[in-house]
């Protein structure tokens, strides 16, 4: 029985040694690992410098605004004394184209009150005729010589025939003329107030020989 029992001891212990044998030993055949890829610590890219980047701002953006100079005060000229013949030209150039301008050296026309008898007739039958149609209008006719007469003739809204006076006369025109064959110059001088003028015997408008009405 002893005997037994040691036979079965020893080829426990040696089921044990192989075993650990097995385990211990040196793997002559273990594989070689491979090659691990060096990995190298590469540094990250710094981002580009924005300010370097960027593109260069308009100039009107960057150049800063500047305070527009100082005004220089210049003293305005003292105006220079203007002569008679300059303000005799000026007073021509503002007047009224329609009006017989007359220049300060030419004595004024004649009035028609101050005119012979008949003359002075002649003005009253006009003012007579143009009062007959302010009364039948409610005002003084307009325009031209000739376009007066017209209205005055027939071409107003009544179409009362009012002229011409007695004992004068229009011309092909059908312009009212004075008794040297010039036509009148009417000028109106608002709805109630007419003004006529006359070139009178010299049968020149713009001279002392021109008669006009009060």
């Amino acid at each position: 029985m002893r005997s037994g029992r040691s036979i079965i001891v020893i080829t426990i212990g040696l089921l044990v040694g192989v075993g650990y044998w097995i385990d211990f030993r040196p793997n002559t055949h273990a594989p070689v690992p491979a090659a691990v890829p060096e990995i190298r610590s590469a540094k990250p890219a710094e981002p580009p410098d924005a300010a370097a980047t960027a593109a260069p701002p308009a100039a009107a953006e960057t150049a800063a605004p500047q305070a527009p100079p100082p005004a220089t005060a210049i003293a305005p000229a003292a105006p220079k004394p203007r002569s008679e013949a300059s303000r005799a030209a000026s007073q021509r150039d503002f007047t009224n184209p329609l009006v017989v301008s007359y220049p300060p050296s030419t004595p004024l026309p004649r009035q028609a009150a101050n005119a012979d008898a008949e003359v002075a007739a002649d003005f009253d039958k006009i003012s007579l005729m143009l009062r007959n149609y302010r009364s039948l209008t409610g005002e003084n006719p307009v325009g031209t010589n000739a376009e007066i007469m017209k209205a005055i003739m027939g071409g107003n809204p009544k179409g009362a025939q009012l002229g011409p006076p007695e004992g004068q006369h229009l011309n092909e025109n059908g312009e009212l003329i004075d008794r040297w064959g010039t036509p009148y110059f009417f000028h109106q001088l608002s709805k109630d107030l007419m003004e006529i003028h006359s070139a009178g015997p010299d049968r020149r408008m713009g001279n002392e020989d021109d008669i006009v009405s009060d």
